[in-house]
This record gives structure tokens, C-alpha cells and sequence, in this order.
């Protein structure tokens, strides 16, 4: 059993069903929309759990994120860090220190998919600081191929592998573009900053939330995910948007994984927190190539959108 965040992209359970787990939703905070140490603590309950996987979410490192590594560190279960979205920040220690997300996890994937903080299209990278594992995980996403074999046995295979490597060509684009990583964040803070400052000076936006980062940490803002008050609906709201506004590009945060059929066991935690934030949340666009004025464009449109949902008859079918 592997405890996984309800809150987050499918990959993350997938993947643990592919190698023979049974992935486990658990509940996030609502600060950081990262697992809290909470959940952690309710799930390690289940003594088949052997892991636990942090992923930090849409650019914020995960709130309890050292915590938790170090509370797996002393029950013997390994963490894989998903810092698909959150690459590039930093996350505060206790010594006032910091380490960039995905350091401290046994081991750390990264997203190279082209709206990612580097993209080249399709594809990832994992990073680990145990040698021999990240051997072991290039030779099986080489289709474990027998080593030691000779050259006339290059289809002996000693395991079920996949063929995930990453082309040469991609992996050339990606190096080149890690080299615009630092003005990427730049530009992907500068936007969190300038939607902050909208929101607090409108009326009609003054009660959405951002997310908060924990005292110490550096996001890099991947995603902008306004959460709507309570009482009001991200779907009928961001549904309006695009309707009114089809050039503006959002999305829905995501469908909890505790909700989904097909992670669903006796093993379930419910999940409130992560349930919320689906209801309620609309991501905005954040590309970093976006100016000062788009952004007043989209909290316009933003505005625009909650009036009309607010000021919409409700049916009495």
C-alpha cells in the first residue's frame, strides 16, 4: 500500500497500480494543497503501507513536506517526491536553511510535458541520491535489457521493463531550456504578485484565496489557483468564463482521487479538504509570457463571470 495525495494529477496512483501497489488518497491542507502530516499520520495506521508519495502542488512546496520525509525516515518507508509542477522552489528547514523541493525525497520525478516549468514537448527526468536506484529505474525505463549478456544477446531481457526513455533531441531542447529556468520563475512570481494585488483591490475578488506558502519556502507559482468562497461553484463559474470569454484559457482543479472508482478500496480515507477545492477552485492562466495587462484582463473576465453566475435565476425544477 502506498499513500498518495487525493489531490493531484491520476499519474501519481497509475503508476503505483502499474508496479503492483495499491494506491491509498489521502487528504491535503488548505494552505499549500500538499498532503498534510495529519493524513500521513491517519494512513501509516495501515501497516501494509510501505511509502508515500509527496507531490507538492501547482508550484508551492508541500506545507508539512520535511515533516513528513522525516517522520517516513523514522517508520523505514521510502518517499517519491512528484515535483512535476514544482520545480525550482525551495523549501524552508528548521536551522533556517533551505533545499530545493525534491532533494530530501528518496527518489524525485520531474515533468518536461511543455506547459511545465521546462518544456520540450512530452517526457520527464528522475532524480535520486541513492546511485544504485536511479540505475536500476534508467535500466527499466530501457526495457531492463540483460546486462553483461554481449552484443549478440541485445534482446535478452532479465525483467518486464517500459520503453520511457527520452529522445536525444528533447532531452537537447530541455537542456537548453533549464538554462531559462531562473527567469522563468522570475516572471512565474511576478504574476502570482500581480494577481495577488488584484485581488485584494477588488471588491468583488477581495474574498478569493491564493495559495499560502509556509514561513521559509519559495514557490514558483506554476498555476494560480483561485478558490472561490464558499458557497460558490468553480465549475459554474469557470464554465461562464470560458462560455464568455473562450481566448482566456483555465481549468478545474483537480478531481479528487478519492472520488474516483477506480482507486476506491476498504482501505479509503475520506477526504474533505481535497473534495473542497475541487468544487470551488478555477486556475487562471499563468503563462510566464503574461503582461501586467493580461492579468487585469482575466480578473476582469473573472469578475465578469461571477456576476453573471451570481445574478443567474436558480431553477426550481
Amino acid at each position: 500500500h502506498v499513500l498518495v495525495p487525493a489531490f493531484t494529477c491520476a499519474a501519481c496512483a497509475d503508476a503505483i497500480v502499474h508496479a503492483g501497489g495499491l494506491p491509498i488518497p489521502i487528504d491535503c491542507d488548505m494552505d499549500s494543497y500538499g498532503i498534510s502530516l495529519d493524513a500521513v499520520r491517519r494512513g501509516l495506521e495501515d501497516k501494509d503501507v510501505v511509502g508515500v508519495v509527496l507531490a507538492p502542488c501547482y508550484g508551492v512546496p508541500a506545507r508539512d513536506g520535511n515533516e513528513i520525509i522525516s517522520l517516513c525516515k523514522e517508520r523505514g518507508l521510502w518517499v517519491c517526491e512528484d515535483a512535476c509542477e514544482t520545480y525550482g522552489a525551495h523549501m524552508g528547514l528548521k536551522d533556517g536553511g533551505k533545499v530545493p523541493v525534491g532533494t530530501l525525497a528518496t527518489l524525485t520525478v520531474v515533468s518536461v510535458r511543455s506547459e511545465k516549468m521546462i518544456g520540450v514537448g512530452e517526457g520527464g527526468a528522475i532524480l535520486g541520491n541513492d546511485s544504485m536506484l536511479v540505475a536500476r529505474a534508467k535500466w527499466w525505463c530501457s526495457r531492463a535489457p540483460s546486462r553483461g549478456a554481449g552484443l549478440w544477446r541485445v534482446y535478452e531481457h532479465d525483467a518486464v521493463g517500459q520503453n520511457f526513455r527520452l529522445p536525444e533531441m528533447l532531452a537537447a531542447i530541455g537542456c537548453a531550456s533549464a538554462e531559462m529556468l531562473p527567469t522563468m520563475i522570475e516572471r512565474k512570481r511576478r504574476i502570482h504578485q500581480w494577481y495577488a494585488e488584484a485581488f485584494a483591490n477588488h471588491p468583488v475578488l477581495k474574498d478569493i484565496r491564493l495559495q499560502k506558502e509556509a514561513p521559509g519556502d519559495e514557490s514558483v507559482w506554476w498555476i494560480n489557483a483561485a478558490l472561490l468562497p464558499e458557497g460558490m461553484s468553480g465549475e459554474e463559474v469557470g464554465m461562464r468564463l470560458m462560455k464568455d470569454f473562450p481566448d482566456i484559457e483555465i481549468r478545474p482543479g483537480f478531481f479528487p482521487l478519492n472520488m474516483m472508482k477506480i482507486f476506491k478500496s476498504k482501505w479509503s480515507h475520506p477526504c474533505p479538504n481535497s473534495e473542497v477545492l475541487y468544487r470551488r477552485l478555477v486556475c487562471l492562466p499563468s503563462s510566464h509570457q503574461l503582461l501586467h495587462e493580461d492579468v487585469d484582463r482575466i480578473c476582469s473576465a473573472l469578475v465578469a463571470a461571477i456576476q453573471t453566475v451570481g445574478s443567474t435565476p436558480v431553477s426550481s425544477a
